[in-house]
């Protein structure tokens, strides 16, 4: 740190002339920048701020109005303080000086000795060059640590708890909406630190980038519009500029590391979306060579292997990009599941909104792995903003990695299929599907479209003219297999009322219900109307 008006009058060459502080006490803490020495009434346009001014008295000799004036411009030019020798121009310090002194919070101090200027001068001067030289070494060195620590792949919390430990003082990384993603704590009981830290972040923070305050400093993390959270010393360090380029430093470093692993992710995708398309394409079909390639990539060996597909529904309009962050959020969410279920997997984006995964179940058997997976996908996808619903699909597991490899494309028919389904959400198997998800798979045919225009276009007219809801009190009564009694139950309706009405259906329709074949019909119908 740059040397104060205090320090610079306890140095030898200083304190030889008997200083007496005349004025200003209050500021005697203020840093030094330089010295210079000049007997010059007016020292405007040569001075830059934080000088300490050496004078033998001349511009104080010329009475009271120009010591004032004097003054005046020093403070003006942010001039750090004035020391004044007496004994050449002046003989004692003029009247009104410390008062004059104190209104302009200018300290001044009086020499009651001649002083050897040149003597001062160099030694402040070493001190400030002292100081720089530190300050430059300090810069060098705390430059040294984060890129190490960049080198050194260190975590996100490595890089925190460094400068952290660098500022001597409790750090906190918080992400845009103020969560906590990394903190050092150091002797600060942690829920000191992070009590209502929400509430307190909001309260520190101001429009523009970054703050600085008495009690706290912060520095943006992320580049431009790209920010994504933000450094935070909540407790002040005595050197805010030190405390400036180690949280600058340090947000970098995070920068940094958040783009190396944003980039080897990307390639760690591209590598596991490669090997899933030759696998499902044929091109490896080796289970020696599919099983090199998928332990490199950090597919734990296992005596089964289980297929998974992941299906989310598609927003019609949504630009590519938006799309894109969705599936990599999907596909974070299906990495996340399966990691927490204790097992590996290669997982890659297949399509828009789709995500495939071969899964090594090592620890456990497929069904209880498939069972976790879907636990951990039911935490982070459902009720989630950006998700309307999801479903899961699998195929049979296999003890080779290419056999399950091949069952991918059967899970993710169960998966789109498993969209249609009234309850979704959840993992579907193919005998859960069925029906439906032959249905699903002709769902664009003209011919099966026409086919359920014909069996149910007459009721959905009626019901859209009426507003009444007949074609869902047929899917009730389709659902009970024709059993009156049944519907009756699940509707709440009277049996008189509720005769009455499939009796309508039957007149508009002009097919009898209780006729299987016509009740197959009509429920094949309704599956094409939900998979449209």
């Amino acid at each position: 740190m740059q040397p104060t008006i205090r320090e610079i009058l306890q140095l030898s060459a200083m304190d030889a002339g008997r200083p007496q502080i005349v004025g200003g006490h209050a500021h005697l803490d203020r840093p030094v920048r330089w010295v210079h020495i000049s007997d010059l009434t007016d020292l405007t346009d040569l001075l830059e701020g934080g000088e300490l001014v050496l004078t033998t008295g001349l511009p104080l000799a010329d009475g009271a109005q120009r010591t004032r004036t004097y003054l005046t411009r020093l403070a003006a030019q942010d001039v750090a303080g004035l020391v004044v020798e007496l004994g050449t121009h002046l003989d004692a310090v003029p009247e009104q000086l410390g008062t004059l002194a104190d209104s302009l919070s200018l300290p001044v101090v009086a020499l009651a000795r001649r002083t050897r200027f040149i003597e001062v001068t160099q030694q402040v001067h070493r001190l400030i060059v002292a100081d720089q030289y530190e300050e430059v070494e300090f810069a060098r060195t705390t430059h040294e640590v984060f890129t190490s620590l960049n080198l050194a792949r260190a975590s996100t919390t490595d890089i925190v708890t460094r400068a952290a430990q660098t500022l001597g003082a409790p750090l906190v990384l918080e992400d845009v909406s103020r969560h906590v993603l990394a903190f050092c704590a150091l002797d600060t009981p942690t829920a000191t630190l992070l009590h209502q830290w929400a509430e307190r972040s909001r309260l520190h923070d101001t429009a523009d980038a970054s703050t600085t305050g008495p009690t706290w400093s912060s520095v943006p993390v992320g580049v431009g519009s790209e920010r994504w959270g933000r450094l935070v010393l909540p407790a002040g360090t005595a050197d805010t500029s030190r405390a400036r380029m180690v949280l600058e430093r340090a947000a970098q470093s995070l920068q940094l590391h958040r783009m190396i692993q944003q980039e080897r992710d990307a390639l760690v995708v591209q590598a596991l979306g490669g090997l899933l398309d030759d696998l499902l394409s044929g091109r490896v079909g080796e289970e020696t060579e599919a099983m090199a390639r998928a332990t490199a990539l950090g597919l734990t060996p296992s005596s089964r292997y289980a297929p998974l597909s992941v299906r989310v529904p598609q927003r019609p309009g949504t630009d590519a990009l938006t799309q894109g962050e969705a599936d990599r959020r999907l596909l974070a969410a299906v990495r996340q599941a399966v990691a927490a279920a204790g097992e590996s997997a290669l997982a890659s984006i297949r399509r828009a909104g789709t995500v495939s995964a071969v899964i090594s179940c090592a620890s456990k058997g497929p069904e209880q792995t498939l069972g976790a997976v879907s636990t951990g996908l039911r935490e982070r996808l459902t009720g989630r903003s950006g998700t309307d619903g999801w479903a899961a699909g699998t195929a049979p597991a296999s003890s080779s990695l290419v056999g399950a490899a091949q069952g991918l494309a059967e899970a993710e028919h169960v998966a789109e299929v498993g969209l249609t389904m009234p309850e979704t959400d959840r993992l579907y198997r193919s005998t859960d599907v069925r029906l439906r998800g032959l249905v699903a798979l002709l769902r664009d045919d003209h011919r099966l479209q026409a086919f359920a225009e014909t069996e149910l276009g007459r009721l959905l007219d009626h019901d859209a003219r009426t507003g009444e809801d007949l074609l869902g009190l047929l899917r009730t009564h389709l659902d009970c297999s024709g059993s009156k009694t049944h519907t009756a139950r699940l509707t709440g309706l009277s049996r008189p009322t509720l005769y009455s009405r499939l009796r309508s259906i039957e007149k508009i329709l002009g097919v009898p219900l209780d006729s299987a074949e016509s009740r197959t019909s009509l429920h094949t119908a309704l599956m094409v109307v939900d998979a449209r």
